[in-house]
């Protein structure tokens, strides 16, 4: 690890010990996992208890990969725990409008502070990096008013410093591509339903299997929008794979398909 990235894991560990217990919002992307590791850390497995928020919001699969990587990359007296959001119960967030995001942050964070509460936890932090907050994030807000901490942000860490950190502790998702829930694909102002979040699911899992990660999937009525990381964008266009991902995409009612020509850069 290099001598910059050194010190600020340095200063992440002390700025951690602040606490006595602490709560880890986990999604089992990089930024929380590298967080999780130093609260443990920082310290001890004992004072930190990892959670997760499952819903329909998520590949079904998501709750079983985070489990696995917490009980593998993270010491064995560490509390994990899985906490189940209704995300659909309300209909302020299922009408998706501008204040989704910071609808859906409020009800999973007043849940994860509810548990921590009934464990006698007070303060509860997540994996906000410096480069998150120069982005549209609604929901940055609800971690504002909230009073979630956001150790990697004091610590001045910016995506790139998490994964170099990430890698050189040996952490397996260091460079696993970002992702977000299912709910981002879906245009604004359109209900958001359970079939409509499984539909996009499966769609995507399509391209994941062909080897596409990190990709996102966008239906727009009978269009549908590919974005797949800059790296794929050559592969993607390559004529047997192009037939192959239009060919299903008709197959699943989508009449065009097009390729976001930009390319994901996480």
């Amino acid at each position: 690890m290099e001598q910059h990235l050194k010190d600020k894991y340095q200063q992440l560990l002390a700025n951690l010990r602040r606490f006595k217990r602490i709560g880890v919002a986990c999604s089992g992307g990089v930024d929380s996992t590298l967080l999780a590791y130093a609260c443990c850390e920082a310290l001890g497995p004992d004072r930190v208890v990892v959670l997760f928020a499952d819903s329909c919001l998520l590949a079904a699969d998501a709750g079983a990969n985070v489990s696995r990587l917490v009980l593998r990359e993270l010491p064995a007296r560490v509390r994990f725990e899985t906490i189940a959001i209704d995300a659909l119960a309300e209909e302020e967030f299922t009408r998706n409008d501008e204040t989704r995001c910071y609808l859906c942050k409020r009800r999973i964070y007043a849940a994860l502070f509810s548990r921590l509460k009934e464990l006698g936890i007070e303060h509860l932090c997540d994996g906000t990096n410096c480069d998150d907050l120069g982005q549209d994030r609604p929901g940055l807000k609800a971690i504002a008013e909230m009073r979630v901490v956001t150790p990697l942000v004091e610590a001045g860490y910016r995506k790139t410093d998490v994964r170099e950190t990430a890698a050189a502790i040996g952490l397996p998702n260091a460079r696993q591509p970002s992702n977000s829930c299912l709910a981002t694909r879906i245009e604004a102002n359109k209900t958001i339903t359970d079939a409509g979040l499984r539909e996009i699911e499966s769609l995507e899992r399509f391209l994941h299997d062909r080897g596409f990660a990190g990709c996102r999937v966008r239906p727009r009525e009978q269009l549908i929008i590919l974005e797949v990381r800059a790296a794929d964008l050559a592969r993607i266009t390559d004529p047997l794979e192009r037939q192959a991902i239009v060919s299903f995409f008709q197959q699943n009612g989508f009449s065009s398909v097009v390729v976001d020509l930009s390319g994901r850069s996480d």
